[in-house]
């Protein structure tokens, strides 16, 4: 699946999770198997291209509590001087990381997010 098409279809379906649970969440399941997986380069390429989208406050919350503290808390030690350097680069990114909690991120880890990212939301 291209990563236009995933990102869509998964904010799509997150939008609408709540008023009709069970439709149409083969891109939430996709995404969410990606860090099972740990296919976690593809879970970083649909961050890194979804948060730039226009995206509502419900589908930011879901993706900073989701994909991104999932990548974090399993592979965070390999991305974090990345994560560091796009939030010091794009506020959008810094704000997102906002809405992270620390889930089993090391200490180290979880001080380095909290250095680099925005209010927490």
């Amino acid at each position: 699946m291209n990563l236009e098409k995933l990102s869509y279809e998964w904010i799509k379906a997150v939008d609408a999770h709540e008023a009709s649970p069970g439709d149409d969440e083969g891109a939430i399941d996709y995404i969410m198997d990606l860090a099972y997986d740990e296919n976690f380069d593809e879970l970083w390429a649909f961050i890194k291209y979804t948060y730039k989208l226009e995206i509502n406050d419900k589908v930011a919350g879901v993706l900073a509590a989701g994909p991104l503290e999932d990548l974090l808390a399993k592979k965070g030690e390999f991305y974090i001087n990345e994560i560091e350097t796009l939030s010091r680069q794009d506020p959008k990114f810094k704000d997102l990381l906002g809405g992270v909690w620390q889930n089993e991120m090391s200490e180290s880890l979880w001080q380095r997010v909290c250095k680099t990212r925005g209010v927490p939301w």
